[in-house]
């Protein structure tokens, strides 16, 4: 059963990466798919599920130029998307750590899983008590 979640379609937002370098991203939602643009050209892609009105479980996210990994675009665009999400009065995201096989461009699991536990600590999760997915509670 899909439970709708009405978020502004497309927008633009001003961020700062990690780099202090200044960007326009614009935001793409459609459905439980969000597409994050710069100058026309996707830097990031993430799909969720909304298990209740209140939980959403994120299905899968990633920064699309492996050259950009790294430099703060994923963690600002989780940022805003969490954010958008707690607007609509979404309460628990759970999303699971990585991959058993690391995706191209890593050495192994082992430094794939330490990034990625990086990241969500960043981006405000907490590490799951098995170690198998991460959670934040929105308030």
């Amino acid at each position: 059963m899909a439970i709708p979640l009405y978020v502004k379609k497309d927008y633009f937002r001003g961020v700062t990466l990690s780099d202090k370098s200044a960007h326009i991203f614009e935001f793409h939602y459609k459905g439980e798919n969000v597409d994050v643009f710069e100058n026309g050209v996707q830097v990031f892609h993430l799909e969720y599920f909304l298990e209740s009105k209140f939980k959403a479980n994120i299905q899968d996210f990633y920064v699309t130029d492996i050259n950009l990994r790294g430099k703060g675009y994923g963690s600002v665009c989780m940022k805003e998307i969490l954010d958008q999400l707690r607007k609509k009065q979404v309460t628990l995201i759970r999303s699971p750590l990585g991959y058993s096989l690391a995706p191209v461009g890593y050495t192994g699991p082992e430094q794939y899983l330490e990034l990625m536990i990086g990241f969500f600590e960043k981006t405000g999760f907490s590490i799951s008590g098995d170690g198998d997915s991460a959670i934040q509670i929105l308030d």
